[in-house]
């Protein structure tokens, strides 16, 4: 049996792959940039250079994961969700009684003489 899913604009799946792929480029590149020569200082690092190295890593994370945040909130629309656009006041819908309105349309009888 086939899980169905439901259907969904198909821009919605377009930013969704636009997104993780340059958040996975951006990660590949922090990576080369950063992180393996991190590794590779911090095997000979005094205790203070540690301190420093882990420091930079920590601040490095949070902006990181501010940006992750963002981007998701920009992509999925989050926003709309708690700040919606002012919509027109809604219609209310006249409910009339169906033997009334059932009355009103039968055809009367010609009038007696």
């Amino acid at each position: 049996m086939r899980l169905r899913l439901p259907p969904f604009p198909s821009r919605f799946h377009w930013a969704i792959a636009a997104f993780l792929l340059g958040f996975a480029i951006f990660l590949l590149i922090l990576t080369h940039t950063y992180l393996l020569p991190a590794f590779d200082a911090l095997r000979t690092a005094t205790p203070d250079e540690k301190k420093r190295i882990a420091a930079y890593s920590r601040l490095l994370l949070a902006v990181i994961l501010v940006i992750l945040g963002a981007g998701i909130i920009l992509t999925f629309r989050i926003g709309r969700y708690f700040l919606p656009r002012r919509r027109p006041p809604r219609t209310r819908t006249e409910y009339t009684d169906a033997w009334v309105e059932s009355a009103r349309r039968m055809p009367q009888p010609p009038p007696e003489r």
